[in-house]
């Protein structure tokens, strides 16, 4: 019996040097919206069935379950299932190494996430199975690693599939993990502390690193800034701020997190910014996306395709994703080549476009309030996308910002749309857009509704670009400025 362990043992250690960083790689991965990922991020790209889920109980007929949609945003089920702390009933004789192959009977599959050294009797295994529990009402545990499932094995050859398995015992404990919704914003505070646009939302929002949370389940509890709102005002601000805030956010830390990994000169040093980019584009887009876009979709993308039609800026030229996946496709390049100091102008660049569907959507409801006779519903449509862009346009303008906030809050006595568009449009320039960028609130075909026409970005005498409005008060300014001072 001693003899036969041993063996095993022997086996278990030069098969596993040779197989090493060979499972769970492949040459080519599915593309997401046209951007073919250097990496797995398949996991990632399913956080939008938590916000699908979230959604559809809000939405329903009967009532908004609140519990359910707050039970799914905190504790997700769809992305990352992971086994946090697999406790082993012995002690590994070696290591296993990131990306071998690990499953449980016949249902339960996965590979080891991240090294676990020999001796140690924890590991942690991404899923393959379907192992969809958290805080979902539909769970799926038929592919979860249990306690009480039998021995855990681990692959000890190259096969495909694999045709010797080492056992590694019971596990004792299994904790499975989720990525959330919740926790995109809960865990920025540590991720993102010193990024410069996660520093420029969290100031505006009285220092509080989670700030898009704090909103989501005051939403979802209707308590603190949503104390007032009424059940359609909860359901808008708690799904819209989830995922244009929380998401949205969290696709810039991705892009940061790729920023700081890359080593400038080193072709082979470089899958880890990779991998990082890749998951901002997965939380992007999400998976309802599918290879080249679908109305399914929950995310960023989708929204971005939403508001261009309704802003006649849906043209190659003018649509927000045409030009942004290019972009994210050339920052992949850019990384895997190692040219690390292009990356931080690509961040900026699709920073900008991503602020567009925000503006667009704060234009759109501020519109409905004030000229279409809007309800609680779109104020609060109104109350999420403003939120989301504040704190760019308080960069740029405090005056600006305060105009947008004041007639678009949910609390707002009134709210008068063109100074919410006069207000932007005063600011398209420092945040580094045009008014052709932003487009005009479309009626019908190629009219555009009364006075929500797009601005005009002309050239002033200094060579700044300005929206001709902007540059239409300066002569009106410039004489109460003469008159005030006795010029």
């Amino acid at each position: 019996m001693s003899r036969l362990i041993v063996s095993s043992v022997t086996i278990f250690s030069a098969c596993f040097a040779c197989i090493a960083g060979e499972v769970g790689r492949q040459l080519s991965q599915a593309q997401i919206t046209n951007y073919e990922p250097g990496s797995d991020v398949v996991q990632h790209s399913r956080i939008d069935l938590d916000q699908q889920e979230m959604e559809s109980h809000l939405g329903l007929a009967a009532g908004a379950d609140f519990t359910a949609a707050k039970n799914i945003y905190q504790n997700g089920a769809n992305s990352g299932a992971n086994t946090n702390d697999m406790t082993l009933s012995t002690a590994l004789a070696n290591a296993a190494t990131a990306a071998y192959l690990v499953k449980q009977g016949t249902t339960a599959t996965g590979y080891v996430k991240s090294t676990a050294s020999a001796g140690a009797t924890t590991m942690r295994v991404s899923y393959t199975s379907t192992c969809k529990v958290g805080g979902t009402s539909s769970p799926d545990a038929s592919g979860c690693f249990t306690t009480g499932g039998g021995s855990i094995e681990i692959c000890v050859n190259a096969n495909t599939p694999c045709t010797s398995w080492y056992n590694l015992g019971a596990a004792t404990a299994i904790v499975n993990g989720y990525r959330t919704l919740a926790g995109f914003s809960t865990a920025a505070q540590t991720k993102m502390s010193g990024q410069v646009y996660f520093e420029r939302y969290k100031s505006y929002y009285n220092n509080q690193g989670d700030y898009s949370n704090r909103m989501v389940l005051d939403a979802l509890d209707g308590t603190g800034t949503c104390s007032t709102c009424d059940e359609d005002a909860r359901e808008q601000i708690a799904k819209k701020t989830s995922a244009y805030m929380g998401v949205w956010m969290y696709v810039i830390r991705e892009m940061e997190d790729a920023i700081q990994d890359c080593q400038i000169g080193c072709i082979n040093c470089n899958d880890d910014p990779v991998h990082a980019w890749d998951e901002a584009v997965a939380f992007y887009s999400g998976s309802l996306e599918g290879t080249t876009g679908s109305s399914n979709g929950k995310l960023l993308y989708r929204l971005a395709e939403k508001r261009c039609s309704n802003f006649g800026t849906c043209g190659a030229a003018t649509s927000v994703n045409t030009r942004i996946i290019p972009l994210f496709t050339q920052g992949r390049n850019r990384l895997e080549a190692s040219e690390c100091s292009a990356i931080p102008t690509l961040r900026d660049d699709i920073v900008k476009l991503m602020m567009i569907p925000l503006i667009q959507g704060s234009l759109r409801y501020a519109y409905k309030v004030d000229l279409q006779q809007g309800g609680t519903k779109e104020k609060a449509e109104g109350v999420a996308f403003s939120n989301a862009v504040l704190p760019m346009v308080h960069q740029c303008s405090a005056s600006a910002a305060t105009t947008i906030s004041s007639n678009t809050e949910y609390t707002a006595t009134s709210t008068t749309f063109a100074d919410v568009k006069s207000a932007f449009e005063s600011v398209y320039s420092c945040l580094g857009l045009t008014c052709d960028d932003i487009g005009g609130l479309i009626d019908t075909g190629s009219t555009y509704l009364e006075g929500a026409a797009p601005c005009s970005t002309v050239e002033s005498s200094n060579g700044v670009l300005a929206s001709a409005s902007l540059l239409a008060a300066i002569p009106i300014i410039t004489s109460m400025l003469r008159v005030s001072l006795d010029l």
